[in-house]
């Protein structure tokens, strides 16, 4: 039988239509699913103190739940009684012989999205206990350096480690660092005269919001034309709707929806203002306060005869090519005007001068996935790694590692007193752990 143009439109106008429908009604049924859904896996606000540091930093204590792993599934989250992310207990003092390492850091250090055994804390917990001896990573959750500068101050050194390890998540946290120490940040830092003091800013006014400000230059970007202009807000708009975000964040390398127009030089998710090259004065600004909140924390430990490093937590784009190339192609960022490298080298060099051990996994994280093709960070705009991203940045760092673990297990076998002869400033000890 013969089909006539009529019926030839009347099929394709029915198939059109049959589309569209299923369309609205696959919009509706997600939409409404991800509003009124069951959520049965908590997320990662509830395993947080409602306020205020303790010993585990801003984990809440005693907790054994799963957690969204953010795909869908769940993983296995445990904090003991003093709120360390760790299935053991510990004792307020290290036991004779055994070394403790206080591992400091945000998200990435806590193992966001990944299980209990999978965090490179546990990972490297693991590895200390089979090749050196008995060990204990401990694991507090500290926001951003200055954040952990205090804890640091006020709970992590009278722990006693012998080892304490700061994680600096390229991006945001030196973003963080320049909030943190602002005149009108959180907190107050004076540093000199051997001396080191940080104190809550009263006054503090400084807020994310007030950063946007600083938006990233022109001469940063490349030009738009008019297709690019006229589809980038429909872009963003489709990104937003249920029926079509999963397709979009599958791939996604960055995680604001590319609009340009909100780009700041202080994005607490991408980071971008930290690799420009040349940087504009507030990230030249921002390298000084990190390092001069690393230069107390390296006085901090030496005083108390304890060990200090740096850990480098790369952004996914410097680790993979294809996020780089996404991420510029997505924002319209002119190459030519980015060093990947740059936070590595200019804090790597810092810590050289001032004696301070620096690991970084950054160019050996990318050899590795250029080798293994496996995907290393979480979908969907996540810049966490995933298992295989807290694994491979364990193997990457684990040489340099070793000659930290042998220099504090010398302290930890010597079990003599390492507090120097001033005390430190600030209050007296809190409360024991328990």
């Amino acid at each position: 039988m013969t089909l006539t143009a009529a019926d030839r439109r009347f099929v394709w106008v029915s198939v059109i239509v049959a589309l569209v429908l299923a369309v609205v009604l696959a919009e509706f049924s997600l939409g409404f699913k991800e509003k009124y859904g069951e959520k049965t896996p908590i997320d990662y606000a509830d395993i947080k103190r409602p306020q205020g540091l303790r010993w585990g930093g801003f984990l809440r204590e005693n907790i054994n739940v799963y957690v969204t792993d953010g795909l869908g599934g769940r993983v296995r989250w445990t904090n003991n009684g003093a709120g360390f992310r760790s299935d053991r207990e510990f004792t307020p003092e290290p036991r004779p012989g055994v070394l403790r390492l206080l591992s400091l850091g945000d998200s990435f250090t806590a193992g966001y999205r990944v299980g209990q055994h999978d965090t490179f804390s546990y990972l490297q917990e693991q590895w200390i206990n089979r090749e050196f001896g008995e060990a204990e990573v401990m694991v507090p959750e500290i926001a951003d350096p200055a954040n952990a500068l205090y804890y640091l101050d006020r709970f992590g050194l009278r722990l006693k480690p012998h080892i304490v390890l700061l994680g600096i998540t390229l991006g945001n946290d030196i973003t963080q660092a320049y909030q943190g120490v602002d005149p009108r940040g959180g907190y107050i830092l004076t540093l000199g005269d051997g001396q080191v003091r940080i104190e809550v800013n009263q006054q503090a006014t400084l807020n994310n919001k007030q950063l946007e400000v600083y938006k990233i230059p022109p001469a940063y970007l490349n030009p738009r034309g008019p297709a690019q202009r006229l589809l980038g807000p429909l872009n963003r708009w489709l990104k937003k709707q249920w029926v079509l975000e999963r397709f979009y964040q599958e791939r996604e390398a960055i995680n604001t929806g590319g609009d340009r127009e909100r780009l700041s030089l202080f994005d607490l998710s991408n980071g971008f203002g930290a690799f420009t090259d040349p940087s504009p004065p507030e990230i030249e600004e921002a390298y000084r306060r990190v390092f001069r909140l690393l230069e107390a924390f390296s006085l901090l430990c030496r005083r108390r005869g304890t060990i200090f490093a740096v850990q480098l937590f790369p952004q996914r784009y410097q680790v993979q090519p294809q996020d780089w190339d996404r991420a510029a192609a997505e924002y319209g960022l002119n190459k030519s005007r980015f060093d990947l490298m740059a936070p590595n080298r200019r804090i790597g060099d810092f810590c050289r001068e001032q004696g301070i051990r620096c690991l970084d996994p950054t160019a050996a994280m990318a050899r590795r996935y250029a080798q293994t093709r496996q995907n290393l960070y979480y979908p969907r705009g996540d810049m966490h790694w995933n298992r295989a991203g807290h694994r491979a940045f364990f193997e990457c760092t684990r040489p340099a590692l070793a000659d930290l673990v042998r220099a504090g297990l010398q302290l930890a076998q010597a079990g003599a007193p390492r507090t120097v002869d001033k005390p430190l400033d600030g209050p007296t000890a809190p409360e024991e752990l328990p």
